[in-house]
């Protein structure tokens, strides 16, 4: 489970920092915006039930973001 947590709280590092750089842009791209930062709060969800002990939400839930996880952030990263 640590390494779950380790993982998620990385990738959610990278997110935020995509979100960031986005914003940054001279025009960024609201729908990109938007797609990270769905992603964002449901890798934050995932932390807080893995660190809350909640194992069982937490698993089936980093299974269905994992399978989404890619395809906003493949497009132009």
């Amino acid at each position: 489970m640590k390494q779950l947590l380790k993982a998620l709280k990385a990738r959610h590092s990278i997110v935020a920092a995509k979100i960031d750089e986005e914003q940054r842009r001279p025009r960024p791209d609201g729908i990109r915006v938007r797609a990270l930062k769905k992603i964002k709060l449901h890798l934050k969800e995932q932390i807080t039930l893995l660190e809350r002990g909640d194992t069982s939400q937490a698993a089936s839930r980093s299974r269905r973001a994992v399978s989404s996880f890619g395809n906003p952030l493949a497009a132009g990263y």
